[in-house]
């Protein structure tokens, strides 16, 4: 019996670690490398676009911008909206105020796994 309920602990362990180890491989493929503006920048002027680079494929079926207030502001997509990229980049289609904002972005790997994340970051008042 002993053996019996050590050899099950063992196989449940195992099982915790692949399912560890895969989910994390999982989610790892759809995060953000780069992107611009990089994570927690404080800009001097507006950004002309946002870019966000992934290091394997995703489809991003979601790209929005969003001010501190969370209204969100005009984004002009570039590029395949279905297809699977590595890079998704988007002009700001208003000046950018001062103040602080996020990317929110939500996307599916090839393999169906699907990912999502924000990008913060600022721009100074004039003069900063």
């Amino acid at each position: 019996m002993t053996a019996f309920l050590s050899l099950r602990r063992g196989v449940a362990a195992f099982a915790v670690a692949v399912g560890l180890a895969t989910s994390g491989a999982a989610l790892a493929h759809s995060d953000v490398h780069h992107s611009e503006p990089a994570e927690g920048a404080v800009l001097r002027a507006s950004p002309p676009a946002v870019v966000l680079q992934f290091p394997a494929p995703v489809r991003v079926m979601t790209l929005r911008l969003l001010d501190e207030a969370g209204r969100e502001k005009r984004l002009a997509r570039e590029g395949e909206r279905s297809a699977a990229v590595q890079e998704v980049r988007a002009t700001v289609q208003d000046r950018l105020a001062p103040g602080a904002y996020r990317v929110e972005w939500r996307g599916a790997s090839p393999d169906g796994h699907v990912g999502s994340g924000t990008v913060n970051f600022s721009v100074a008042p004039a003069g900063r």
